[in-house]
C-alpha cells in the first residue's frame, strides 16, 4: 500500500473525525480502520496467509487469508471485496462476523485499528500477490494449536482476530 494513501482517522467509538497518511497514522498514533477476511474451504479448512518478508510490520507472519487498511471513504464491506480481489484474485460472497478494536506494538510504533472481521467461503485456485507468499490451508484445530504453541509465527492482529471469530467460522 502506498504511504500517502489516505485513511479514515476515527474515534474510540470508531466514528469518522478526519483522514490522514498511513505513515502519519502510525507517527501521530492515530486509530484507524482495517479488515480481516477468513477463508474456508470446501473441506472446511482455514486459509491462512504468510505475508512477504518485505512487509512493513511482521514480516513473515501468518494471516487471515487476505486483509488490509479500509481507505478513506470506503466501508468495511467494500474494503473486505477489495483486499480478496488485491491479495488472492477472488471474489465471495461475505458474512461480517462483528468488529474488534486490536492494539498492539512493533518497533515502538503503537498500531491501534478497529477491525472488521469476515468469512467467505472459497475452493477455487487463488493467485496471492507480492505481500503474500505462501498460504497454508489448516483446520481451527490446527490453527488453534500453533497459536498455543507459538503464537509468533502470527501477527498480532490474526492472533486477537481468530480468538473473536473461532467459534462463529465453527458455526458455519
Amino acid at each position: 500500500m502506498e504511504r500517502r494513501e489516505l485513511l479514515d482517522i476515527v474515534d474510540e467509538r470508531d466514528i469518522v473525525i478526519g483522514q490522514d497518511t498511513r505513515e502519519n497514522k502510525f507517527r501521530k498514533c492515530l486509530i484507524s480502520r482495517n479488515v480481516a477476511i477468513f477463508i474456508l474451504d470446501d473441506n472446511k479448512k482455514l486459509l491462512i496467509a504468510k505475508r512477504s518478508s518485505k512487509k512493513d510490520s511482521f514480516p513473515d507472519r501468518y494471516d487471515p487469508a487476505a486483509c488490509g487498511n479500509v481507505k478513506a471513504g470506503e466501508s468495511y464491506e467494500y474494503a473486505a471485496m477489495r483486499e480478496l480481489k488485491e491479495e488472492l484474485g477472488i471474489e465471495c460472497d461475505l458474512k461480517f462476523l462483528g468488529k474488534i478494536f486490536n492494539e498492539f506494538k512493533e518497533n515502538d510504533i503503537v498500531m491501534r485499528y478497529f477491525t472488521g472481521i469476515f468469512l467467505g467461503k472459497f475452493s477455487g485456485k487463488i493467485k496471492l500477490n507480492d505481500e503474500l507468499v505462501e498460504i497454508r490451508r489448516l483446520s481451527i484445530k490446527e490453527v488453534n494449536d500453533m497459536i498455543i504453541k507459538n503464537k509468533g509465527l502470527f501477527t498480532p492482529g490474526f492472533v486477537n482476530d481468530f480468538l473473536f471469530a473461532k467459534n462463529k467460522i465453527l458455526q458455519h
